[in-house]
């Protein structure tokens, strides 16, 4: 018993010492970094030794010694020009989504999606994409301005070899592939972008045996070489061509009115817009009532018949802000719970489309906030 007392003792009187030793280790090995990495360590920071850095006079070798000429390694140039007196405005940078040269039109791709963004209003680019199947002689069998679609004529690439489009386009049917009795159209569908400003253009390809009664479009493009080869050629053909003879799409645009709009509630109350249309016509109609009305859309999500929009600022506020205002924080600080970002979506019903706002696809959003949206765009489709 008295030796298991001893040795207890003799712990309880150890433990200090050790936590001693451990602090006196722990400082010394802190305060060593200092004949290491400290400002006179081995491996001290010498980024700021320019500062302190003495101007030495020019290396000079005695004339009986054979050298070579010495020059500076960094000779620093003279000034050779005045500084400026007056002020300039630096010029603003080019959007982000613009393409690497520069160029108003891209190919983007997305999966298996395909498509060609331009950084131009709908009403530009339509004009444009007609001009460039006028250009190439491709007859136009059906178009569609208020659904931004336009459909080719059956083509068949073996009976027209002089056609420079054909052409070009003929070496992407593939090896495995024969023109021979085939014969192709494409469908170019053109629809608003997630900018206001920007527009999406999407090309689908068929194709069939000539003199064939096919007629449903896929859902997707037999041949994806050939719709990336469409898209292409007319890549390059509008970032080519003039703006000065574009017309305006506005003009002959059939959107839906108030003679075929209606505003009222379903049967829960909720507002809802009603327009006499299919879902194509409808998509197109608001997305471009949004535009006008100067709502912002965030996002959207064709295939979802849904638009994002943010109602704490507009379309122009947020065209107006500056690139580096963005980036280094200029604005003032907004926290992410106060955005007001509301859902817009698009359900067709029969011969109708349903235009509700919600804030989530469980919720509607409140019945005064709604009503009032669904009459701006009411207001703005035409």
């Amino acid at each position: 018993m008295s030796v298991n007392r001893a040795m207890f003792t003799k712990e309880n009187k150890m433990k200090p010492v050790l936590g001693a030793l451990t602090i006196a280790l722990l400082g010394s090995s802190l305060s060593g970094c200092g004949y290491i990495f400290g400002d006179a360590g081995y491996f001290r920071d010498r980024g700021s030794d320019y500062q302190t850095a003495a101007v030495e006079p020019r290396m000079t070798v005695p004339p009986e010694l054979e050298h070579k000429p010495l020059g500076d390694m960094l000779p620093v140039p003279g000034v050779t020009s005045p500084a400026l007196d007056e002020k300039f405005t630096t010029p603003r940078p080019q959007p982000l989504d613009a393409g690497a040269d520069g160029s108003a039109f891209s190919l983007q791709q997305d999966g298996a999606s395909r498509w060609l963004l331009a950084q131009r209003a709908p009403e530009e680019v339509w004009p444009r994409v007609r001009q460039f199947l006028t250009a190439y002689d491709i007859p136009v069998a059906h178009e569609d301005a208020s659904l931004g679609e336009m459909e080719t004529a059956w083509i068949a690439f073996d009976l027209q070899p002089d056609n420079p489009l054909v052409r070009r386009l003929a070496p992407a049917v593939g090896p495995s592939r024969t023109l021979d009795g085939r014969e192709q159209r494409f469908r170019v569908r053109i629809e608003p972008g997630v900018r206001a400003t920007n527009t999406e253009i999407h090309v689908l390809h068929m194709s069939r045996s000539q003199g064939g009664t096919l007629e449903s479009w896929p859902e997707s493009s037999e041949n994806v070489n050939l719709e990336r080869a469409f898209l292409a050629e007319l890549e390059t053909h509008l970032s080519q061509s003039s703006g000065d003879d574009v017309a305006s799409l506005m003009a002959t645009r059939d959107v839906p009115t108030s003679a075929n709009s209606s505003l009222g509630q379903d049967g829960a109350g909720n507002p809802v817009l009603t327009l006499q249309s299919e879902f194509n016509r409808a998509w197109a109609s608001v997305g471009a009532a949004l535009g006008r009305a100067d709502i912002l859309v965030a996002d959207l999500n064709r295939s979802a018949g849904v638009y994002y929009v943010d109602l704490n600022q507009t379309r122009t506020e947020q065209e107006s802000k500056g690139f580096f205002s963005g980036l280094f924080g200029g604005d003032e600080p907004v926290e992410e719970d106060s955005f007001q970002r509301i859902q817009v979506r698009l359900t067709q019903i029969g011969n109708q489309v349903l235009v509700t706002v919600e804030e989530s696809i469980e919720n509607a959003a409140e019945a005064a906030l709604a009503r009032d949206l669904l009459k701006r765009i009411r207001d703005n489709l035409s």
